[in-house]
């Protein structure tokens, strides 16, 4: 246990020994893990917004009145959900597509104009209401769907809504690429701090190496040294992932432009946030010790 204690004292010795590096290394690592918890914000709140939009984009699929037949709706019906992408069918009668066409009109007069064709006269075609599995294969499920014999056409939400969930998707791509980026600068700027701090102790190392201390003995000192460095760079960041999202879902009462828009609850994910900014700080901290220390000690043999 006094050996542990030991390195941990050695490893923030470090830290402060050679202050105005570890001070460079540790405003890389806030730098990086800001951004970090501005994209995994980002994806979980973009995550949340596709799915619900996926779910609420509907295929509409009308019946041919040559395909009244119930026998002949529930082959139709069937075919439909044979398709490895269909998440789930439900029919809509001519009864039930004229009341939802009166509804989308909502005016005063909407009732007046069209419930007369209720009944015999009703113009309207049988249809099916699809959903997808994912917003994806909306385009190919709808031509896939519009071949079915028996299905008069098709229709969604049309390629706006696609193209926005492509670029939902774009956004969380690119935030991820520069996320990785820089972490992997903030390893290369610790690898720097400790190698200097490598280099001071130089003369010690040698006298452990002669004595018979292993090379993870040897290790352990500056691998704390990077870990600190890194949880140190986690703390502003945890503090603006659990306040500044808290404000901004308070500010815009948890919904951005529209209900399809609902961010995440704040609590448990600002929480579990912080717990992976603050493992990823000592991550990056200690794979940027293992490597400075792994190099010299193979230099030094």
């Amino acid at each position: 246990m006094g050996r542990v204690w030991r390195h941990i004292k050695d490893g923030i010795t470090g830290v402060t020994r050679h202050f105005a590096l570890s001070l460079s290394s540790i405003s890389s690592v806030t730098v990086t893990l800001l951004l970090m918890s501005i994209f995994l914000f980002l994806s979980v709140n973009i995550s949340t917004i596709t799915k619900s939009m996926e779910q609420s984009v509907q295929i509409h699929a009308q019946i041919s009145n040559d395909f009244e037949e119930k026998s002949q709706i529930n082959e139709i019906q069937k075919q439909i959900e044979q398709l490895p992408e269909v998440l789930d069918v439900k029919f809509s009668s001519k009864e039930n597509e004229l009341d939802a066409f009166i509804r989308a009109n909502d005016s005063e007069d909407a009732e007046s104009l069209y419930g007369g064709y209720r009944g015999e006269n009703n113009p309207m075609l049988n249809a099916f209401l699809i959903n997808a599995k994912s917003g994806d294969e909306i385009k190919d499920l709808s031509n896939k769907i519009a071949k079915i014999e028996g299905v008069y056409k098709t229709s969604y939400g049309g390629s706006g809504t696609t193209d926005f969930l492509g670029m939902l998707e774009q956004v969380r791509n690119v935030g991820f690429i520069i996320v990785v980026t820089l972490a992997v600068i903030a390893v290369f700027l610790i690898s720097n701090t400790i190698r200097v701090s490598i280099h001071s102790r130089r003369r010690e190392i040698s006298i452990m190496r002669t004595v018979g201390a292993t090379n993870w003995y040897i290790r352990w000192p500056f691998i704390i040294e990077g870990m600190v460095i890194g949880l140190l760079g986690a703390i502003i960041p945890i503090v603006i992932s659990i306040f500044g999202y808290q404000y901004l879902y308070q500010a815009t009462g948890g919904i951005l432009i529209s209900q399809m828009f609902k961010l995440v609850a704040v609590y448990p994910l600002s929480l579990q946030i912080s717990g992976i900014l603050a493992l990823i700080g000592i991550v990056v901290g200690a794979l940027g010790s293992l490597f400075s220390v792994g190099k010299f000690l193979r230099w030094s043999r």
